[in-house]
């Protein structure tokens, strides 16, 4: 017969030594990997920072587009990317500034502009590592890449005023010449080329707008002023409003426009000014157009217009049609706005 071994009170010590142990050996496990998620935290951090720093770099690059060829001046992009790069910080030890090399900006496409931010022992120094030092990696290279592109708008996603000038038949139309002025606003009704209406948007509820909707004088004035939020394409189709309707509130987003540029010289070319953009306004150009009544219109193109003196009160918008870039689509044919997107 089997008899069971009973165990006295004298074995319990020893298994409480062997719990201890084994609870040590599990804590000290536990704790590397804590210690290894901060490198690796910190590893992904670097990254992050470094590709935020690539994109801004890569974007300012794509703005050194030649507007009348659409191929990137490697020279201006070269000073953009530098600029706005090396103001940007990642880890070594501590967050410090990062140092974009000439280098690390290529041009894979006449309008591209590919730029690459290292933290390397090249520029600034490695990322400096805390447990794995322990293991002898002492730092860590770490490197983000961007390539951004420059094209003709197709779509534009931001800043567009309510407004939309008929494309009249003369060649000098979109002509980026400051000795060439257009007034894009005549008294309504008289059918002269140039005439406008103001355009009803979408519902938008993003940006300084997104509270005002409806075309209304509330949304006209703030769209004026601020722009609108949302995308608009090449062959979408809105409403206008009656010419002449909101007049007032057009003119008050001009005149706020106006007031809170920086340069407020009137009669000056796009080329001698200074401001702060306010003065630059961007607008759809539209394929149809019809003064009676509401009508429906076709996105066209898009253009960007310099006004070189402030709106009177019926509206007067007078300037010069000028190069100039705005997030959106890229495959425009026409029109002065180009969209700089990332494509990588």
């Amino acid at each position: 017969m089997t008899t069971l071994k009973r165990h006295s009170a004298k074995d319990r010590p020893r298994e409480r030594g062997v719990v201890i142990i084994y609870t040590a050996f599990f804590m000290l496990f536990l704790l590397g990997f804590v210690a290894i998620g901060i490198d690796v935290s910190k590893l992904m951090a670097t990254r992050t920072q470094l590709q935020r720093a690539a994109d801004a770099a890569a974007l300012a690059g794509a703005s050194g587009v030649d507007v009348e060829t659409g191929i990137v001046n490697q020279d201006t992009a070269l000073v953009r990317a530098q600029q706005t790069g090396d103001l940007n910080k990642a880890f070594v030890k501590s967050s410090t500034n990062v140092t974009l090399l000439a280098g690390d900006v290529t041009f894979p496409q006449p309008n591209q502009v590919r730029v690459v931010m290292r933290r390397d022992a090249n520029s600034g120094g490695s990322m400096v590592t805390h447990v794995a030092q322990v293991l002898g990696i002492n730092s860590i290279a770490v490197t983000a890449t961007a390539t951004a592109q420059a094209e003709l708008a197709s779509g534009v996603c931001e800043g567009l005023i309510p407004m939309a000038p008929i494309e009249p038949p003369n060649s000098g139309w979109f002509d980026p010449d400051c000795s060439k002025s257009y007034n894009l606003k005549v008294d309504p009704g008289t059918g002269q080329q140039g005439n406008y209406q103001l355009l009803q948007y979408p519902e938008c509820h993003e940006g300084t707008c997104g509270d005002v909707q409806g075309g209304g004088g509330a949304s006209i004035r703030c769209q004026t002023a601020n722009g609108y939020s949302c995308c608009v394409d090449i062959g979408q189709e809105f409403t206008v409003t009656q010419p002449g309707v909101k007049t007032g509130p057009f003119v008050q987003g001009l005149t706020q426009r106006w007031d809170l540029d920086t340069d407020r010289r009137e009669g000056i070319c796009f080329n001698d000014y200074v401001g702060n953009g306010q003065r630059v306004v961007r607008m759809p150009i539209v394929e149809t157009f019809d003064v009676a009544g509401k009508k429906v219109i076709r996105i066209k193109s898009f253009a960007a217009f310099f006004l070189t003196k402030k709106t009177k009160g019926n509206g007067e918008m007078v300037g010069q049609f000028m190069y100039d870039t705005a997030p959106g689509n890229p495959g425009g044919t026409t029109g002065t706005l180009y969209t700089i997107r990332l494509v990588q």
